[in-house]
C-alpha cells in the first residue's frame, strides 16, 4: 500500500517510528497537500455565493483556474510522499553495495552519485511546483468567502511549511553531490524561499485586512 493511501493514524505512527521512511520529506508533502486542499475549500464555498457573481468575468476565469490547478495538486502532491520515500530507500540501498574491489567501489560511488541526485531533484520539485501553486492561494485570499478567508492564510502557513522543509531536503543531499551544478541549485533555492516569503507576506495581509 502507498503512503498515501493509508489513513492518518497509520500514516503518523508510521512517521514517529524508528523507520526513516517516511519522514521530513513525507511530511513536507502532506504539508503541500493540505495547503491546496484547504484552498480548494475556500473556492468551494466561494463560487456558488452571491457576492461572486458580481465580479467580472476574466475574474471568475482566475478563480476557476486557481481553483482547478488546487484541487489537481492536492492529488499531486500525496504523490511526493512515496516519491521521497523511494529516493530515500534507493540511495540506501545504494550505500550498501560491495566495495570490496575497485571496480565494485566504482559502480557504489555511481550509484550512490545518482540517488543523491534523485532525492534532492525531488523535494526541489516539490518545492518549485508549490511556489508556483501559492499564487492560487493569493487568488483565494483576494477572492475567497470572508467567512473561510483564515483558511486561505493557514494554506499560505503551510504551503510555505512545505517549502522551506523541502529545501532543508535538498540541501541535505545537495552538500555530497559531486557536481558544477551545485551552486546554481543554491541560488535556485534561496530564489524559491524568497520567492515564497514574498508571497506568504502578500497573503497574510490579503488575509488579516479581510479578519
Amino acid at each position: 500500500m502507498y503512503f498515501k493511501d493509508k489513513s492518518i493514524n497509520d500514516f503518523i505512527d508510521e512517521l514517529s517510528s524508528s523507520s526513516p521512511v517516511p519522514g521530513g520529506g513525507g511530511a513536507a508533502a502532506v504539508s503541500a497537500s493540505l495547503s491546496t486542499a484547504l484552498s480548494s475549500m475556500v473556492f468551494n464555498l466561494t463560487v456558488n455565493k452571491k457576492a461572486f457573481a458580481s465580479v467580472s468575468e476574466n475574474e471568475k476565469d482566475t478563480v476557476f483556474t486557481a481553483m482547478d490547478n488546487c484541487k489537481k495538486k492536492t492529488e499531486d502532491f500525496l504523490n511526493f510522499i512515496d516519491k521521497d520515500g523511494e529516493a530515500f530507500s534507493s540511495l540506501m540501498s545504494a550505500y550498501k553495495l560491495p566495495k570490496d574491489t575497485e571496480e565494485n567501489l566504482a559502480v557504489r560511488e555511481e550509484q550512490i552519485q545518482a540517488g543523491l541526485q534523485n532525492a534532492m531533484l525531488v523535494p526541489l520539485s516539490l518545492a518549485t511546483e508549490l511556489v508556483d501553486v501559492m499564487e492560487n492561494i493569493k487568488t483565494a485570499a483576494i477572492y475567497g468567502n470572508t467567512n473561510v478567508i483564515s483558511d486561505a492564510g493557514v494554506s499560505a502557513i503551510l504551503a510555505y511549511a512545505s517549502i522551506e522543509s523541502s529545501i532543508l531536503n535538498v540541501m541535505v543531499n545537495l552538500k555530497f553531490i559531486e557536481s558544477n551544478d551545485t551552486n546554481q541549485i543554491k541560488e535556485d533555492c534561496n530564489d524559491l524561499l524568497k520567492k515564497a516569503a514574498e508571497l506568504k507576506k502578500v497573503i497574510m495581509t490579503l488575509v488579516y485586512e479581510k479578519l
